[in-house]
């Protein structure tokens, strides 16, 4: 019997993070998943949405772990840990020796962090206003904002590790959210 679904997708993920996106090929997960390439594309109509389905999959088992981590009860407590992780989870990304092409196309990374971390932070903001830790008018539109400082700083860490951007990107998160801290 072959692959389910999730299996082809985790198989392709792991050949993407070992060899690159471009150099991953359907033709291997098809082997590894002992179907033919026939059948995987009937399940995924083309290597983008294959990846596209994986990247979706990671970011749903990255969002669990990431909760699962987060230990401080308040909002603003939560918020700061997840940038803390963002960033430590970047730095140990940095260290290993992965392929430079292993992320695939961008738009494909950008749409799992706007379907999957974005409403992790919009959820942390909801639950902020709740509380009244601060008040956003646009938990989702807030929360997009948020991720995309988060994304800009890790860029910025990864090209220079000697910069502070964690606090800065921290610190612009806070007052991105009018955090009563900022």
């Amino acid at each position: 019997m072959g692959c389910t679904k999730d299996e082809m997708a985790r198989t392709f993920l792991a050949l993407a993070d070992r060899h690159g996106y471009r150099r991953a090929t359907v033709e291997e997960v098809a082997a590894r998943c002992r179907i033919s390439k026939k059948t995987l594309y009937e399940v995924f109509e083309s290597k983008a949405a294959l990846y596209e389905y994986a990247l979706g999959l990671w970011a749903e088992d990255q969002r669990a772990a990431v909760e699962a981590r987060l230990t401080a009860s308040s909002p603003e407590g939560r918020l700061a840990q997840w940038v803390g992780l963002a960033f430590a989870d970047a730095r140990e990304a940095s260290g290993n020796d992965r392929n430079p092409d292993a992320d695939g196309p961008a738009d494909l990374v950008t749409g799992v962090n706007e379907r999957v971390f974005a409403p992790l932070i919009a959820d942390l903001l909801v639950r902020g206003n709740e509380e009244g830790s601060w008040t956003v008018a646009d938990p989702e539109l807030t929360a997009r904002f948020c991720v995309a400082v988060g994304v800009e700083g890790v860029a910025r860490l990864l090209q220079d590790h000697s910069r502070d951007t964690e606090a800065a990107t921290l610190e612009t998160i806070r007052r991105i959210v009018g955090a009563k801290g900022a």
